[in-house]
């Protein structure tokens, strides 16, 4: 990152960081085009894969607990509203803190899966029965 700012102004972003957008318009124009399908394999492999990133997430969950005290930072007056405040920051439950929003990430990671899980089998169903359909009207 260059922080001189007579050069933020022809600074470029990351190289991979333009090779994943680039991606991500292929295949959205892939989609657009009708050239995109999943298997079944394909869809569940990719559920694992968001199932395994939940994962990691609930394990982070369970570190982030470890936040839930009360870290002395000195006694002076600002040094107790700095450690209240990065404690309520960390996990408080009234306000939107890291824990809020990591179990707010996993429930959006569990709901993905499901979603990718319940598209696959839906597709492979209207599938099964376009092809039934068109034996019957061959018959």
């Amino acid at each position: 990152m260059d922080l001189d700012p007579d050069n933020a102004k022809k600074s470029t972003p990351a190289p991979a960081t333009a090779m994943m957008k680039g991606k991500v318009h292929e295949f959205l124009a892939a989609a657009t085009a009708g050239r995109v399908s999943i298997d079944a394999e394909s869809a569940e492999r990719m559920a694992r894969k968001v199932d395994a990133i939940a994962d990691r997430a609930r394990d982070r969950l369970d570190r982030l607990q470890q936040l839930d005290v009360r870290v002395p930072l000195g006694t002076s007056p600002v040094a107790k509203m700095m450690a209240e405040h990065d404690r309520r920051a960390a996990v408080d439950d009234e306000t939107y803190s890291a824990r809020t929003a990591l179990q707010d990430y996993i429930i959006a990671l569990t709901d993905l899966a499901t979603a990718i899980r319940t598209s696959a089998r839906t597709t492979s169903r209207i599938d099964e029965d376009s092809a039934s359909t068109l034996n019957q009207l061959e018959r």
